[in-house]
């Protein structure tokens, strides 16, 4: 019989993450980023542990066990430090909140809002342009011809948007690719810590990391990014370049289904028009 108490796994997984997240955001920054002096030149780049533990108010130990992953309890007053100490902005600071199996705050400004005339324009455009719905693992369940014609993505719901943006025909379109699959691969990363116990994210990452050394090192950057407007180029063989605003929005509140649509953007002349 499985002694393994229920949900073991996940809150090791989560523990593993955390201390993923700690190392890479350290990493980051540097002793003049916090105010801090240096003699002489380091081996290695980014705050030493120790610093850190300074600038949170913790012990050198209790702070190396966290970035070990042990199980330890973390107060909100303590995540509130650390935040703090690695200088993470509100939305690394969620996400942490996320990992260390706490309540996340309540955000002192909403997380990847737009400009109301973003809406504006995506009511009068969305029908015109290329649009898709994706669901929570990023399957494209729905597109219009545009994007099919356009990005090539698939209309029969067995494509991924992500998987195809890096191993796929999606993402040989981009012009500027390596920015906007930065973005995505820490879209997704923000995505996949709202369902900690679902496998189905880790799945996907790891695949794609087997098969794109690109993706695996963006995703160990562990990066988390909001979503909101995005610049898209997109080289097409008929119409040459165009460009666009990747605009998305929630269909729901659990963000289970979010719709993407390119605008043309406003200062870039006329939209393009489709045959």
């Amino acid at each position: 019989m499985d002694a393994t108490p229920p949900g073991a796994e996940t809150k090791k997984k989560r523990r593993t993450q955390l201390a993923h997240f700690l190392r890479t955001r350290r990493a980051a920054l540097s002793p003049e980023d916090v105010g801090l002096a240096t003699a002489g030149r380091r081996a290695r780049v980014g705050l030493r542990r120790e610093e850190v533990a300074v600038l949170a108010g913790v012990s050198a130990s209790w702070y190396a066990w966290l970035e070990q992953g042990r199980p330890i309890k973390v107060s909100d007053g303590i995540l509130d430090a650390i935040s703090s100490a690695l200088r993470l902005d509100e939305l690394e600071r969620v996400h942490l909140y996320r990992l260390a199996d706490a309540n996340p705050p309540v955000p002192l400004r909403p997380l990847g809002t737009a400009d109301p005339e973003v809406f504006q324009r995506m009511v009068d455009t969305q029908l015109s342009g290329p649009s898709c719905v994706i669901d929570r693992y990023w399957d494209v369940v729905a597109a219009n011809r545009q994007a099919a014609d356009l990005l090539r993505l698939t209309r029969d719901g067995n494509g991924n948007f992500l998987t195809s943006l890096f191993t796929g025909t999606h993402g040989a379109r981009y012009l500027n690719r390596p920015e906007l699959a930065r973005q995505m691969a820490a879209r997704f990363r923000l995505q996949a810590s709202y369902g900690p116990d679902d496998p189905r994210y880790e799945q996907i990452a790891d695949a794609l990391a087997a098969a794109d050394p690109f993706f695996a090192d963006l995703w160990d950057r562990h990066e988390v990014e909001a979503f909101g407007p995005a610049t898209v180029e997109v080289d097409d063989p008929q119409a040459g370049h165009l460009s666009f605003v990747l605009f998305t929005m929630d269909l729901d509140d659990a963000a289970s289904h979010r719709l993407l649509v390119y605008l043309p953007p406003g200062i870039a002349g006329p939209a393009p028009v489709w045959p």
